[in-house]
């Protein structure tokens, strides 16, 4: 369709609707992406015909793509917390980095952490470990929570198997070995800019407060690493549990970039590098971190909750491309990419500042992520970015300044007994900067991965 001025104020409108049905009138989000999807189908003129045709062929075909890669890697993060596989990640981590770099373990233990677990979660099943970590050791809890917090939302939001950047990835048709790969880099960065700044000098004089906690040290041993009565998986297993599904994927991808078209082995590498066969992997290893509850009930729980915290970011993905195809057919995004072409914003900034409206007004990263990536995605070609870098771009938006509509600034600010003004600084501030400093380094990265 040719799309002209009236096109572009249709679109606003239906994004104005969108973010009014689900913040003011609590619309659910995948019936709000629905109808808006079809209303907007209808005022952007697409034959009547062909509206149900459009909504349903971009819902069913998003979710062909990412649906069954969202339920393996949900697996994968409910076996972990439930098997204490996380606490054992951060054992390590703290064994390793020792008690006088206590932040950089806590920032360390939040990335990884939170590539397969949800950022709630990361934040109750380790933020205890950051309250003993400040009783032990005289550390202000504000600057442990805040490199938590910071390697937390750096990967939740950035690197698949996350389920958010993982929908945006199979959106926007991104090679997801090329997004963990590059993913690392700028979740490395938003983690070290928000960590330095909450343990700078200036929020160790404002915040000095240290956690009062009893009986510390049966929490934190001699060497600050967590005890527990409780059997902790093997470390190897875990760290393989979360790495080899990585490096599986990451391989097909550097291989396809860097080997001979006809290279023998890369339909063996795409086969295992593809992400259901490769976190099909990582899910088999994680049924092997505590064998003591191992049973066949055990195993069906495990996957019945997988799949019931899947079923959301599915049905939403599967939603947020059916708006995304409608915009796709209306042709708004190449008239919006011809408009912004023509001032000097970089186009790397476009899905970051979407997702950060997104963010801001909603306070979900995943919802921004998805529906993010379904705004961005007809304004791709003419953007001129390539998908990899489009899906960062609207990443490190995704979780800006993180504040009270947010459910993870409340786990944050309710879990370690915060006031109002230190979740506001810690979650708010500390992800608004880690938020500039990713897309910073994917605005850079821009110039090496290009279209």
């Amino acid at each position: 369709m040719e799309a002209g001025f009236s096109s572009l104020i249709v679109m606003l409108v239906a994004l104005i609707v969108l973010v009014v049905s689900i913040i003011k009138l609590k619309v659910h989000p995948v019936f709000a992406l629905i109808i808006v999807a079809i209303g907007s189908a209808i005022a952007f003129g697409i034959p009547l015909k062909d509206v149900i045709s459009t909504v349903t062929g971009g819902f069913g075909g998003t979710i062909g793509n990412i649906g069954i890669v969202i339920i393996l890697g949900c697996t994968m993060g409910v076996i972990l917390e439930q098997t204490s596989g996380a606490l054992v990640l951060a054992n390590t981590i703290l064994k390793i980095v020792g008690k006088k770099r206590s932040s950089l373990a806590m920032a360390i233990s939040g990335y990884l952490v939170s590539i397969p677990v949800f950022s709630d979660s990361a934040i109750v099943i380790l933020s205890p470990v950051a309250r003993a970590l400040s009783a032990r050791g005289g550390v202000p809890l504000f600057g442990l929570l805040g490199a938590l917090n910071a390697g937390i939302l750096a990967t939740h939001t950035m690197v698949p198997p996350t389920p958010g950047p993982l929908a945006a990835a199979g959106t926007l048709g991104a090679d997801v070995g090329l997004v963990i790969a590059f993913g690392l880099i700028s979740a490395f960065a938003y983690t070290t800019a928000a960590n330095l700044y909450c343990n700078s000098n200036y929020c160790r004089a404002k915040y000095p407060h240290v956690s009062k906690m009893t009986n510390v040290e049966t929490v934190v041993g001699e060497d600050f690493t967590i005890q527990t009565d409780k059997k902790l998986p093997s470390a190897a297993l875990t760290f393989a549990v979360i790495l080899v599904p990585v490096i599986l994927i990451c391989a097909n991808s550097f291989a396809t970039m860097a080997l001979p078209k006809g290279a023998s082995i890369l339909p063996y590498l795409g086969f295992i590098g593809h992400p259901i066969p490769a976190l099909s992997v990582g899910v088999i290893l994680a049924l092997f971190l505590d064998t003591s509850i191992f049973s066949k009930d055990q195993v069906y729980a495990w996957f019945d909750r997988a799949v019931e915290s899947s079923g959301f970011i599915i049905l939403a993905t599967g939603a947020a491309g059916a708006f995304g195809a409608v915009l796709k057919a209306s042709g708004v995004g190449a008239y919006l990419g011809m408009l912004i072409a023509s001032t000097p914003l970089p186009a790397v900034f476009v899905p970051f500042l979407v997702a950060l409206l997104l963010s801001v007004s909603n306070g979900s990263a995943t919802v921004s992520l998805l529906t993010g990536s379904a705004i961005i995605l007809p304004l791709l070609p003419s953007l001129g970015i390539h998908p990899v870098i489009g899906t960062l771009a609207i990443a490190a938006g995704s979780s800006f300044f993180y504040h009270a509509n947010a459910s993870h600034f409340w786990v944050v600010v309710k879990s370690n007994d915060l006031s109002m003004k230190e979740g506001y600084a810690l979650v708010s501030v500390g992800s608004a900067i880690g938020s500039v400093a990713a897309i910073l380094a994917v605005w850079a990265m821009s110039f090496f991965l290009t279209v």
